[in-house]
C-alpha cells in the first residue's frame, strides 16, 4: 500500500488532503476512487484512508483505521559539519534515514566550510527517505549550532577526528549519544580537546580516511547495522 506523508492528520472521518499531495496521488499515480493508501505524520501515527473524490486539487479521503506506533527504543544521533557542496549532504540525509538515524544535527566549527542551510530542502529528502524505507518516524533535524553549544547542550558521546589517538568503535557508545564528525579540515584541536573534557571519547570509523558525508553513513552504519 503506498505511503503518503502529512504532517497534520485530522481526526476520524472524511477529510481532504493538501493540494500537492492530492495532484501527486490523482494526476501522477492516477489512484481512483476506492483505493486505499497510508498517511504518515511522521511521529508515529499511521492512517489506513480510503479515496472518497479523486479530486486532483482536494483529494477527499476517509479514515479506515488509525494505530500509533511506539518510538523504537534503538537511536542514532549524527552531529555533523556541513560541507560546502549541500548535493552531497542531501545524499547523506537520504542514507541515514534508510539506515534508521533518528536525529539529525549540524555543527559549525573552526574549519567549517558552510554556515547557512535550506531545512526546507533536507526535511523534503527526510520524508522521501522515510516513506522509501518504510519507517513510521521522520528525522529529527535541528538547526546549525556551533560545537561548543552542542557539547554544552549534549555532553557525552563519540567524536570521530583525524588525530593519532586512542579510539573507540562506535558501537561502544552508548546508544543514543550523538557521534561528531568534523568538516573536511577535521576538528581544530581546540574542539577536540573541549569534547573530550565534555565526557567524550574518540571514535574510529575504520581505516580509510573518509568524506564528511560518506563519515555520516559509516556512523549510522556502525551504530545501527548489528
Amino acid at each position: 500500500m503506498r505511503r503518503f506523508f502529512i504532517a497534520d492528520i485530522p481526526g476520524t472521518g472524511r477529510f481532504q488532503l493538501p493540494e500537492e499531495e492530492s495532484k501527486h496521488i490523482v494526476r501522477v499515480l492516477r489512484m481512483e476512487e476506492g483505493e486505499s493508501m497510508l498517511l504518515l505524520n511522521g511521529k508515529g501515527l499511521i492512517v489506513t484512508a480510503q479515496i472518497v473524490e479523486a479530486h486532483p486539487k482536494r483529494c477527499l479521503v476517509e479514515t479506515v483505521e488509525r494505530e500509533q506506533k511506539e518510538r523504537p527504543a534503538q537511536a542514532f544521533h549524527l552531529a555533523i559539519a556541513p560541507t560546502k557542496n549541500m548535493d552531497r549532504m542531501e545524499w547523506m540525509v537520504e542514507k541515514i534515514v534508510e539506515i534508521g538515524a533518528t536525529r539529525l544535527s549540524f555543527l559549525q566549527g573552526d574549519h567549517s566550510e558552510r554556515v547557512q542551510l535550506k531545512y526546507d530542502r533536507i526535511e523534503r529528502v527526510a520524508i522521501s527517505a522515510m516513506k522509501q524505507a518504510q519507517h513510521d518516524f521522520l528525522l529529527q533535524i535541528d538547526p546549525i549550532v556551533s560545537v561548543e553549544q552542542f557539547i554544552r547542550d549534549f555532553p557525552g558521546g563519540g567524536i570521530a577526528h583525524c588525530m593519532d589517538s586512542e579510539k573507540l568503535a562506535v558501537s561502544e557508545i552508548a546508544t543514543g549519544l550523538p557521534i561528531l564528525i568534523g568538516p573536511e579540515g577535521d576538528f581544530s584541536p581546540r574542539e577536540v580537546q573541549l569534547a573530550l573534557e565534555n565526557g567524550y571519547k574518540a571514535v574510529h570509523l575504520g581505516q580509510s580516511r573518509l568524506r564528511t558525508e560518506t563519515a555520516g553513513m559509516v556512523a549510522a552504519t556502525l551504530a545501527l547495522v548489528k
